[in-house]
Formats: structure tokens, C-alpha cells, sequence
């Protein structure tokens, strides 16, 4: 019982620094453009561009959606979510909503996004990643 007294703090610790480790993702700053290419069977590849400001909580974050193939820029994103490792973005000017994955890296950097495209009733795979090109 002694031994176990005496490594209670390290065991908290262990179980504190586990638990920070496992919410770090949801605080990442997925601030700027991530971009994907969706492929859908009958059409032809379509390359989207997410520009995310993540401020604060859920309701400071906001963001834009460029489709360049379709000469469509600055898109309003209605509002966009991170619980845990996961992603919602909305778009309801197009009917769009993206439910993603967050890819981690060993250092616990977001390196991508894995998800789907949610457009009237369909839903297309695609994986974001950042980009620091010009759009």
C-alpha cells in the first residue's frame, strides 16, 4: 500500500498528460487553406479550397470555400465544429456539409483531413490537406 502512495502522483501524471494528449487535436489552430480533390464516378475531378480562421470557440471560427473549376470564390461557411478529432463545416448556400477525420502526425500536428462531402444526399470521399499555394 506504501509503494502505491508513493507513485499516486505519478500515476495522475501518466493519466492527466494521457488525457491533454488525447484533446490537444481539437485545440489545433486549423487556421488556413486545406485543400482536396473530389472524384465522384460520372464527373469529372473537382478541386476545392477551404479557407478556415479558427478564432476562439466554434462560434468565432469562420471560413470561405473556393471551387476554381467553377470560377466560385469566397463562399460563406455557415459555421464549422471540432469535437474531439472531428470536423464539421456547413455551407448552406450550396447545400454542402463536410464531416472530416483529423489526420495526426507523431508530434500531434493536424497533417490532414479525411472526410466526406455531404451535397443532396450524396456523399463523395475527400481528404484535405494544407496548402500554402496560391489559390
Amino acid at each position: 500500500m506504501n509503494s502505491f502512495k508513493r507513485r499516486y502522483p505519478a500515476y495522475l501524471l501518466v493519466i492527466g498528460l494521457f488525457i491533454l494528449s488525447g484533446t490537444s487535436a481539437s485545440a489545433q489552430d486549423l487556421s488556413g487553406q486545406w485543400r482536396g480533390t473530389l472524384v465522384a464516378a460520372q464527373y469529372d475531378p473537382i478541386d476545392v479550397v477551404f479557407n478556415l480562421n479558427m478564432a476562439g470557440s466554434d462560434a468565432g471560427h469562420t471560413g470561405t470555400l473556393d471551387i476554381p473549376s467553377q470560377f466560385r470564390s469566397g463562399l460563406p461557411i455557415d459555421s464549422i465544429s471540432i469535437r474531439d478529432r472531428q470536423i464539421t463545416i456547413r455551407l448552406s448556400s450550396i447545400q454542402v456539409e463536410y464531416y472530416g477525420n483529423l489526420v495526426l502526425a507523431d508530434n500531434g500536428d493536424v497533417i490532414a483531413i479525411e472526410g466526406d462531402w455531404s451535397q443532396s444526399g450524396e456523399y463523395v470521399p475527400l481528404r484535405l490537406v494544407a496548402s500554402t499555394a496560391p489559390g
